[in-house]
């Protein structure tokens, strides 16, 4: 999302400056006028101005910290259901399997159920098998509070629940902001015109059980104002749970329960108010609802602090199974913390640890900043070093939502836990330790399907057990790698040695290789190893043969396996030898690998598939050794794949494209504009959230209800930073000895389209903290540790290639790689920028048409409309010619205007009813200049081939002087029923003269 400063000048004519939302004062980093979002770089705070009344999950924040996490409606505590002025809107549901209402609701890390169903699945026959599914449990919201006042014999109630109500009473002066430097949320507003409310809520990060609220109330009354304040649990709140207890004991009120099905595993909620009451302290309960009360007296020019403090324990946590224990740790957890000012301070310190000196910054470029951190603070905020079993789970939607029911899916391995490794390692190796909480019944798993070793479900909760949701057979294989992968990156990055490698990882990488070698089949024809009747990642692609990313990931658990066993000194198979160098991967006669064997070109594929074997390449020769898998092969699968992404995508999709086009392509900046793509369709301000989908709107983005937050797509766009735009990869050698050496190999490239350098900082890495600066000329790599050395290997295609040692405050400096012209002389290509007047299909970003990659295309949405775009080339240039290349559906025609006396236009103004004759002094150069193709469309082709691009040259017959270039598209040479628009992947300007 690239904006141009909010100024603007013209002549004489007018000037508009930046005007903060709070004040004249304040100058925010990043600002977006649609959702009155403001974001301060410094210090990692997002907020909001704008109220909505309407409770919904896109504009909601949340507090975590691991262990507990509820999410924040719209005045900062309480629970509701969404909310939609359309009371049938497919906004307010959640999607597959639970298909509920989404809500505010409250979580506990491992609190899963035991169901018999859910109301989506996959396979139904095996719920037949006595397969219970089992998914996460909602706890009574701890954040509920009552805050209750009588105007003019009116009373007034301060509920989320009803906030869109007519007689609900006013709200004004608010804002709502995110501290991810410390993971609260701070509500503010003045309610009634007559109450001052500040709420802070948050779940402490060092003590895991304890969250806490805190109200600062006042008037700006001349007369007192009498409150009545209510704590309270109500059951309803919860759901999937049953009720144990509740009541009041030792000054504070309580609920145990239990999650549904499991009624030997406890949880407990203890509340302690703290408050200088004005009236008596009334406790009161019936069976699912308790609470105590008083009034409070407010006073003009004054401020009364009412504080909740929360302790939530379960049995999952403290490995009991007692309702009176858990309630006992809830009890001392809320007691012990009474004063918050100390509470404050130490949830502080550990934050700051956490974070320590981590930062990734884009000069020039606040909301892409924005984006990466916080990918950053989301996983962080939903992980915690100490987590341990079956708290240890990390779901698709985290700690405030029930998105996927809560379930952990193979996003916890392949996209969440490597984004936590350079950032957090400790949590990345606890999150890892569910896995092997679950290994066991893994083990069963194999066994009743008859093979030996272990298989995952592809959903999990509480048991692990192959489910509706879940099956272990004739399914997801790939999750088992995935499993395996996430244990070799952990060692390869230093975040666990090798007696923890020996304890936990080893027989989680032996039962897998165990159960492939069973599962794989010899073909005598191929003389290849071969799959059989499974589904890759692209799920839209079920039951199919030979998958490519699955076979390849079979040859890598082996290879990770064997090389794991040598390292510890333990036996491995040769089986597992053969495998690895012999497992069949179909290709197309034009070298295009194939997703499965029976592929052609009319797929639609889902999510990253094939290109995720270049991804999981680890530079160790294996991939050209035993699949011919080489450079050209890798880089046709790019072109090829990109082509045939589906539009409606999850939000993980993109990342993958960034690392894999920043490695492969010598050509253009087109990993600059996967970034965007992963970026600008997805991330949900005010709160710097991910949507799975580029569409929230079931009816629109092909059926689907997206999961939200959606941790998937922070994991997958923390990587893209880290990995994709820094070259950098985690490796090894082999010594002489056969132990393992770990590598990081560091390939740079110069990233034009980003506008400024991308600076990370504070990545962890063998046990230190690097520091890397990718520039346009030059990139470094710190050491910034005080012991220790580090082996880098800078890539072959490098002037300074080769091996180096990095000690402790040594700084590593190398020429980025500049990739070539795909337009030599284009004026356009890696250095402009480009902006819609009209709109783009989802998920397309304008970058596609001056990245000089041809597979990133955008697409106008409707051919009855003329599409516009401003191509800004920074500095005023002198063209005569151009070009430009289609995709799949060319216009008809197009014209292009130049505005020849213009310096510099705002954002504001990129609006089509501004560019006209009668705001700017446009020119047009080309007037609805004919489009001819070479190369038609053929719908019947479904050879799997790179398709050949229609391209147009032009000749504008003189030359022209401008910075600003506009580009009309005017309907498409296809004559059907498709609404859609023309679609261009490169557009060009040349100087024949330069």
């Amino acid at each position: 999302m690239k904006l141009l400063p909010f100024s603007f000048a013209l002549g004489a004519a007018v000037t508009f400056v930046t005007v903060s939302a709070l004040d004249n004062t304040t100058s925010y980093d990043y600002f977006d006028e649609e959702t009155e979002t403001y974001y301060y770089k410094k210090d990692r705070t997002l907020g909001t101005t704008r109220y909505k009344p309407y409770n919904s999950f896109i504009s909601q924040p949340y507090v975590a910290n691991g262990y507990i996490g509820a999410r924040i409606p719209n005045l900062g505590f309480g629970f509701t259901y969404d909310q939609n002025e359309n009371t049938s809107s497919s906004l307010l549901d959640n999607g597959w399997p639970l298909f509920n209402k989404r809500f505010s609701g409250a979580f506990i890390a491992g609190f899963f159920d035991a169901q018999p169903n859910t109301t989506g699945t996959n396979f139904p026959e095996l719920l037949d098998d006595g397969g219970y599914e089992s998914v996460i449990s909602v706890a009574p919201q701890w954040t509920d509070f009552y805050i209750g006042v009588t105007v003019n014999n009116t009373e007034y109630v301060l509920d989320p629940q009803k906030t869109n109500e007519t007689d609900f009473g006013s709200i004004e002066n608010y804002y709502q902001e995110l501290d991810m430097s410390d993971g609260l949320v701070i509500t503010y507003y003045t309610w009634l015109n007559l109450i001052d409310v500040k709420v802070t809520v948050g779940a402490h990060r060092n003590i895991s059980s304890l969250g806490f609220l805190n109200f600062e109330l006042s008037t700006n009354s001349s007369d007192a104002v009498n409150i009545t304040i209510k704590d309270y649990i109500d059951f309803t709140t919860a759901q999937r749970c049953g009720l144990n207890s509740s009541g009041f004991k030792d000054d504070g009120i309580f609920m145990t329960f239990y999650p549904t099905g499991v009624d030997y595993k406890f949880a407990s909620i203890y509340s302690y108010l703290d408050v200088e009451a004005d009236g008596e302290m009334v406790y009161s309960s019936n069976e699912t609802y308790t609470e105590i009360s008083t009034s409070v007296l407010l006073h003009s020019n004054s401020t009364t602090s009412v504080t909740k403090f929360v302790g939530i324990a379960s049995d999952d946590m403290i490995y009991s199974n007692s309702s009176s224990t858990t309630l006992d740790i809830a009890q001392q957890v809320a007691l012990e913390a009474t004063d918050l000012e100390e509470a404050l301070t130490s949830h502080d310190d550990a934050w700051s640890n956490l974070w320590s000196d981590t930062r990734v910054d884009i000069s020039n470029d606040a909301y892409l900043t924005l984006a990466a951190e916080a990918s950053i603070y989301h996983l962080l905020t939903n992980t915690r070093a100490t987590a341990t079993n079956l708290t240890s789970a990390l779901s698709v939607g985290g700690l405030s939502s029930d998105s996927y029911a809560g379930m952990v899916f193979w996003d916890m391995d392949l996209w969440m836990l490597p984004a936590l490794l350079p950032v957090a390692p400790d949590n990345a190796v606890a999150i890892s330790k569910y896995r092997y909480y679950i290994h066991d019944q893994a083990k069963i798993n194999a066994e009743e399907n008859g093979y030996n070793g272990s298989v995952y479900s592809w959903t999990s909760g509480r048991f692990g057990n192959c489910t509706g949701t879940g099956p272990c057979v004739n399914y997801e294989y790939h999750l088992n790698v995935a499993i395996c992968y996430s244990i070799w990156k952990l060692y390869l990055t230093g975040a666990i040695d090798d007696d923890y490698l020996e304890d936990y990882g080893w027989p989680i990488l032996k039962d897998t290789a165990d159960f492939f070698a069973d599962y794989v089949e010899f073909n005598d024809t191929l003389g290849k190893y071969t799959t059989h009747n499974l589904t890759d990642p692209d799920e839209y692609a079920n039951f199919k043969n030979n998958a490519a990313y699955t076979s390849v990931g079979i040859s890598q658990v082996m290879k990770w396996t064997t090389l794991v066993a040598e390292q510890l000194g333990l036996s491995s198979s040769d089986k597992w030898s053969d495998i690895m160098e012999n497992m069949y991967l179909p290709v197309s006669p034009d070298n295009i690998t194939l997703e499965y064997d029976t592929m052609n070109s009319s797929v639609s594929i889902k999510q990253a598939d094939v290109v995720l074997i270049s991804y999981l390449d680890e530079q160790d020769g294996s991939l050209v050794d035993y699949f011919d898998y080489d450079k050209d092969r890798a880089y046709d699968d790019l072109i090829y794949y990109s082509e045939h992404q589906s539009s409606q995508g999850p939000a993980m999709t993109f990342p993958v494209f960034v690392a894999v086009s920043q490695k492969l392509n010598d050509i253009g900046c087109g990993s600059q504009t996967y970034l965007h793509k992963s970026v600008d369709p997805f991330l949900r301000l005010p709160f710097g959230q991910m949507s799975e989908q580029n569409n929230d709107d079931f009816d629109v983005n092909g059926g689907t209800h997206p999961a939200f937050p959606f941790q998937t797509g922070h994991g997958g766009l923390v990587q893209s930073y880290y990995f994709g735009l820094t070259g950098l990869r985690f490796s090894y050698n082999m010594s002489s000895n056969g132990t393992i050496n770990r590598i990081l190999h560091f390939d740079p490239v110069q990233l034009p389209l980003l506008d400024g350098d991308l600076t990370i900082s504070g990545f962890q890495y063998m046990n230190t903290s690097l520091e890397i600066t990718i520039g346009t000329v030059n990139a470094t790599i710190s050491n910034n540790g005080t012991d220790g050395s580090i082996n880098l290997y800078v890539d072959s295609r490098n002037e300074l290639s080769g091996y180096y040692t990095l000690g402790a405050g040594e700084i590593l400096t190398v020429p980025v790689y500049l990739t070539d012209f795909n337009m030599e002389g284009s004026l356009t290509e890696c250095k402009s920028f480009a902006y819609s007047l009209t709109s783009g299909m989802d998920g397309d970003v304008l970058d596609s048409l001056i990245d000089g990659d041809n597979s990133t295309k955008w697409q106008a949405v409707n051919k009855t409309v003329p599409a516009q775009v401003v191509i800004d080339l920074l500095t005023t240039e002198t063209f005569d010619s151009g070009m430009i290349y289609w995709g799949v559906r060319p216009a008809a025609n197009f014209s292009i205007s130049v505005i020849p006396d213009i310096g510099f236009i705002a954002n504001a103004f990129l609006t089509p009813e501004y560019f006209t004759t009668e705001y700017f002094n446009i020119t047009s150069v080309l007037s609805d200049y004919d489009v001819d193709i070479s190369s038609k469309y053929n719908a019947t082709d479904v050879e799997v081939k790179i398709t050949d691009l229609n391209y147009t040259s032009f000749d504008l017959n003189s030359s022209y002087e401008a910075r600003y270039v506009l580009l009309e598209l005017i309907g498409v040479l296809d004559d059907d029923e498709d609404d859609a628009g023309a679609q261009i992947a490169e557009f060009a300007l040349f100087n024949s003269n330069a």
